[in-house]
């Protein structure tokens, strides 16, 4: 079974991490929680998810990445995938109303770990802690299992970033 790395600290700070999955709604949304701070710092990642929406593929299980080219300084990140997870349920004050699918966002998890071994499998992909579990409302032992069962073949590095400013 694939080791996940748990560190703490700024996903988008730390250098060597070149890849970063999240999940994301198929609203194309991307207003609240991490899916914010990527619409913000990386707009090639929300473009990737309005083009995907234009082409009617933001669906549940599906992906849509982003080449990141204009990045901060101290950020090491060349791709962002979006992980079409959640379908509908933006109303992030019923936290416990589970809104991550579960199916979905495991077959979106094979779709990145295969287009991420094309390259060899030697760069470091992240997600957040909690990814599906706070504003998704899954449990993030769940989520977490999901993400060691689909990048059990990877052959690089696979970091789950606890935020830590």
């Amino acid at each position: 079974m694939k080791t996940l790395e748990h560190i703490d600290g700024d996903i988008f700070k730390i250098r060597g991490i070149h890849v970063c999955g999240h999940q994301c709604n198929c609203q194309n949304v991307m207003g609240s929680g991490i899916a914010k701070t990527i619409r913000e710092k990386f707009p090639e990642a929300y473009e990737a998810d309005c083009q995907a929406t234009k082409e009617g593929v933001n669906k549940l299980g599906n992906i849509s990445m982003a080449p990141i080219t204009i990045r901060p300084i101290d950020c090491d990140i060349q791709f962002i995938f979006n992980l079409y997870g959640q379908n509908l349920g933006t109303d992030y004050n019923k936290l416990y109303d589970r809104k991550t699918d579960y199916e979905a966002l495991f077959t979106a998890l094979q779709k990145m770990n295969n287009l991420c071994s094309r390259d060899a499998g030697h760069l470091t992909v992240a997600f957040p802690w909690k990814m599906g579990a706070d504003r998704g409302g899954g449990h993030w032992d769940i989520v977490e299992r999901l993400i060691e069962v689909s990048f059990d073949t990877y052959k690089g590095r696979v970091m789950i970033v606890h935020y830590k400013p």
